[in-house]
């Protein structure tokens, strides 16, 4: 029995080994705690530097190890953006994210919202340069909305729009636009690819809420209703080149349409 006690316990306080703490990173950046993943990631890094794809674990599975990438997003939900940059920089330069099937979309994502138009020549990506127009919902109708919104979200009243999580401001966006308020909904939803710029069916929010997260789609179908469509055409670029959409999702035919309608406009200019 005694033999049995130290035998678990010496299991309990065994160090991690890197993929162990590499996968508790990335559990952590889905959960939004930045700071413990940051601690995970770069633990598996002192352990195995170098990336890979498809690499064996010990408990028979296959993992693609894209340390940097995932550090890239860490420091980006800390704040720390140029360091966020720096480890982007690192994930392109290795040449292993490109190559991964899931990684990849992740990638290209994180290029767009940390270099604008991902060539680095503008800080911010263009859907989001654009002249505000004023809201549609009254302050006291806007109130409601949100407050319904962080309720559901499982949030505190007090909390702050700003420092919400993805997917409490892509709600929102969601909420104003049914109701018509294109203005305040493409803020919300701009916010949301801040927190999180990789569209993916099923997201979870949190707990067993799941969601299907398009924000690019829900951005140009904003800026067309606002007739901004410079900006609606650059957010459905980046929508197909992340083929945010999967086949026979039903938003296609607007999607279609959409694009349409831009090209028209933008050509009669």
């Amino acid at each position: 029995m005694l033999a049995l006690f130290l035998a678990i316990s010496m299991a309990a306080t065994a160090p991690l080994q890197w993929y162990e703490h590499y996968e508790k990173g990335v559990r952590l950046i889905e959960q939004g705690q930045a700071a413990a993943a940051r601690q995970e990631i770069e633990a598996a890094l002192s352990q195995r530097e170098k990336e890979g794809l498809q690499i064996p674990t010990a408990s028979n599975e296959y993992i693609d190890y894209l340390p940097h990438l995932y550090l890239a997003i860490a420091n980006q939900m800390t704040g720390d953006v140029e360091k966020a940059r720096q480890e982007l920089a690192r994930a392109e330069d290795s040449g292993v994210t490109a190559k991964s099937e899931f990684g990849r979309p992740l990638l290209v994502a994180y290029q767009l919202l940390l270099r604008g138009d991902g060539t680095g020549k503008y800080a911010r990506p263009a859907y989001a340069m654009y002249d505000t127009k004023a809201p549609v919902l009254s302050e006291s109708e806007f109130s409601m909305l949100r407050d319904d919104v962080l309720k559901r979200c499982n949030l505190p009243p007090d909390t702050k729009m700003a420092g919400a999580p993805w997917y409490a401001n892509y709600e929102l966006g969601l909420e104003l636009e049914r109701k018509g308020d294109y203005p305040r909904a493409l803020t919300h939803f701009i916010d949301a690819v801040a927190r999180r710029p990789d569209p993916q069916r099923r997201a979870r929010m949190y707990g067993m809420w799941l969601i299907d997260y398009y924000p690019y789609f829900h951005i140009a179908r904003s800026h067309v209703r606002l007739e901004n469509w410079q900006c609606a055409k650059n957010a459905l670029d980046i929508s197909q080149k992340l083929a945010e959409l999967p086949p026979g999702a039903p938003e296609l035919s607007e999607m279609l349409a959409l694009q349409q309608q831009t090209e028209r406009k933008l050509a009669e200019k």
